[in-house]
C-alpha cells in the first residue's frame, strides 16, 4: 500500500513514475519472496522440495497450508442477493428515481439480478475468486482491474499482486486514487525490457497511462482515457499484509532441519559409517598411498585377522527416532495451530462425523476466514458500486443523473467449501420452508444443492403455470362433454 497526495499524482511525470516505482519495490519485493517461500522455487525449472544449499531439502508446508485454505475459502464462490429498499428503509434522500426506473419492486430485483448473472457467467466469476483468494493468502494483497472489451462487455479480471501495487490518498478511510503495475516483456531478442502501468486521477476522472523503456530511458507511450464515474480497479489488502503461512515460518525451518538432520545421520549409519578396528599391528599414516591402499582391501576383504584383544566394530551415529518423531510431531501441531488449518492425519479429525465436531476442528480456521470474508465482502461491493455505476452511466448517456439500479441493494454472502451430508442440509432446508422463516430462493440456498436458486424457481413457476393451464384445459373439455351430453 502506498500513500500519496492526490495532487501530486495528477502532475506526476515521468522522474515522479520513477520515484513510484522505487517506493513500490520493497512491497513487491516481499511479495515475490512470499510466493517464491509458497513454491519453493528461485526459477522456473526448480522442483518443489529438491536439495538446497548442504543438501537441505525442503517440507513445502507453505503449499500445503495455502492449498487448504484456499480451497476452503474460495472453492465457491460468493452469493449476491437483491433485495429492494425503498420506503421506510432507506433516508429521503436515498429514495430511487422513480422517473429513472419506471418499474415494480419484483421488476427491479429481477432485472437486476438478471443484470448481475449475465456479467458474472460472461467473468467466470468462481474462477476469478478463486484467483483472488490464492494471491491474498500467498502475498497478502489481491487486485481486481474493471474495463469494457471491444464486444462492449463489462470484464473484471485480476491484477497479478506480484506486479501490482495500490495507491491511496491521506484521508480516513483512505480512498484509492491509482494503481501502479510493474513488468518486463521479452521479445525474440531475449531481452527484457521494462513496462509500467500507471492509472491515476485525471480532474474528476482517471487515465491509464503506459511508460517503457526501448533503451534510451522511460518514455510515456500512450495515455488512454477512462470514462468511468470511478478508477476501475479493486484492492483485497490482508490488515497487516501477513501470509497465511507466514507466522510458521520458523517452525516450519526448524521441522526441515530437524528431519534433515535424520536424514544425514540414517544416510551417514548406511553408508559413510566409519570401520573402527583395533588390534590390527601397525598402519599407515592416513593420508598416505599405503594408507589408502590398506583402507581399500579392508573394506573389501570377507575377513579381518586382529591381534588379542583386538576389535573391529563400526562407528556408528546414535539416532533416537522415537524422541525425534516426537518433536516432529510437536512441531506439526505448532505449524498447524500458528496458522489455523487443520492437521488432516489427525484421527480426531478424520473420525469427525457430524457437523458439529468439524465444526470444532476448523474453527480456527473460521477465526481466519472471519477477517477474509470481511476484506472480500467489502471489495466486492466495491466492485459492484463500480459496475452499476457504469451500467447506470450507460443507461442515462445524457448524464441527468438518474439512476436505474443502487449497489446498497446488493448483498454478498461469502461461502465455505467443506464436506457436508447432503440430506441433513436438504432436511433444514425443508424445515426453513414449511415453518416460513425464509423464502424459497433462501431456503435452497441453504440445501447446498449446486444450482441457480432464482433460475430453480422460475423452472418451479413454469411448470405450475403448465400444470394449472393442463387441469384447466382437462375440466374445460369435461365440463363441455357434460353440457353436450
Amino acid at each position: 500500500m502506498l500513500q500519496l497526495r492526490k495532487e501530486e499524482l495528477e502532475k506526476i511525470d515521468t522522474e515522479g513514475v520513477l520515484q513510484l516505482k522505487g517506493l513500490a519495490a520493497p512491497v513487491l519485493k516481499r511479495r515475490k519472496e512470499l510466493y517464491q517461500r509458497y513454491t519453493r522455487k528461485r526459477n522456473p525449472l526448480a522442483i518443489m522440495g529438491a536439495p538446497g544449499p548442504e543438501e537441505q531439502r525442503g517440507i513445502p508446508f507453505e503449499y500445503y497450508i495455502a492449498t487448504i485454505v484456499q480451497g476452503y475459502l474460495g472453492g465457491k464462490a460468493p452469493l449476491y442477493r437483491v433485495s429492494k429498499r425503498s420506503g421506510d428503509n432507506v433516508p429521503g434522500w436515498l429514495q430511487p428515481d422513480e422517473e429513472a426506473g419506471g418499474m415494480s419492486d419484483e421488476e427491479y430485483v429481477q432485472q437486476y439480478t438478471d443484470v448481475i448473472d449475465y456479467i458474472r457467467r460472461y467473468n467466470d466469476d468462481g474462477a476469478t475468486f478463486t484467483e483472488l483468494i490464492h494471491d491474498y493468502i500467498i502475498t497478502g494483497a489481491a487486485y481486481l482491474y474493471i474495463y469494457q472489451n471491444q464486444a462492449k462487455e463489462i470484464v473484471y479480471t485480476r491484477s497479478d499482486a506480484l506486479q501490482t501495487v495500490a495507491i491511496y490518498d491521506y484521508s480516513s478511510p483512505a480512498n484509492q486514487i491509482g494503481s501502479l503495475r510493474v513488468w518486463e516483456q521479452s521479445g525474440l531478442d531475449s531481452i527484457a525490457r521494462p513496462y509500467m502501468e500507471l492509472i491515476l486521477p485525471r480532474g474528476a476522472r482517471f487515465v491509464k497511462r503506459l511508460y517503457t523503456d526501448e533503451g534510451d530511458g522511460l518514455a510515456l507511450k500512450e495515455e488512454i482515457p477512462i470514462y468511468w464515474e470511478d478508477i476501475p480497479f479493486v484492492s483485497f489488502e490482508q490488515p497487516d499484509g501477513i501470509a497465511v503461512f507466514e507466522a510458521a515460518i520458523q517452525p516450519i525451518d526448524l521441522y526441515e532441519q530437524l528431519l534433515n538432520n535424520l536424514a544425514n545421520m540414517t544416510k551417514y549409519n548406511d553408508r559413510d559409517a566409519k570401520l573402527l578396528i583395533r588390534g590390527y599391528g601397525d598402519a599407515p599414516p592416513s593420508g598416505t598411498l599405503d594408507r589408502s591402499r590398506l583402507d581399500r582391501e579392508l573394506q573389501q576383504a570377507y575377513t579381518i585377522f586382529v591381534g588379542e584383544g583386538g576389535e573391529v566394530e563400526w562407528l556408528l551415529k546414535q539416532v533416537d527416532y522415537g524422541g525425534a518423531l516426537e518433536v516432529s510431531r510437536n512441531l506439526h501441531d505448532l505449524i498447524t495451530m500458528l496458522t489455523g488449518v487443520p492437521n488432516l492425519t489427525d484421527e480426531a479429525f478424520s473420525n469427525a462425523d457430524n457437523a458439529s465436531a468439524l465444526g470444532y476442528k476448523l474453527y480456527a480456521l473460521d477465526q481466519y476466514s472471519a477477517v477474509a470474508d470481511r476484506v472480500f465482502r467489502k471489495g466486492y461491493l466495491r466492485l459492484w458500486e463500480i459496475i452499476t455505476a457504469r451500467l447506470n452511466q450507460l443507461a442515462d448517456p445524457l448524464n441527468r443523473g438518474k439512476k436505474v439500479f443502487d449497489f446498497r441493494d446488493v448483498s454478498v454472502v461469502m461461502q465455505r467449501n467443506i464436506p457436508t451430508d447432503r440430506d441433513k442440509n436438504i432436511e433444514r432446508a425443508v424445515k426453513l420452508k414449511q415453518s416460513q422463516l425464509t423464502s424459497h430462493q433462501t431456503a435452497l440456498d441453504e440445501a447446498g444443492l449446486e444450482l441457480d436458486a432464482l433460475e430453480e424457481l422460475g423452472r418451479l413457476e413454469e411448470e405450475e403455470a403448465r400444470e394449472f393451464n393442463q387441469v384447466a384445459a382437462r375440466n374445460g373439455d369435461l365440463m363441455e362433454g357434460v353440457l353436450n351430453g
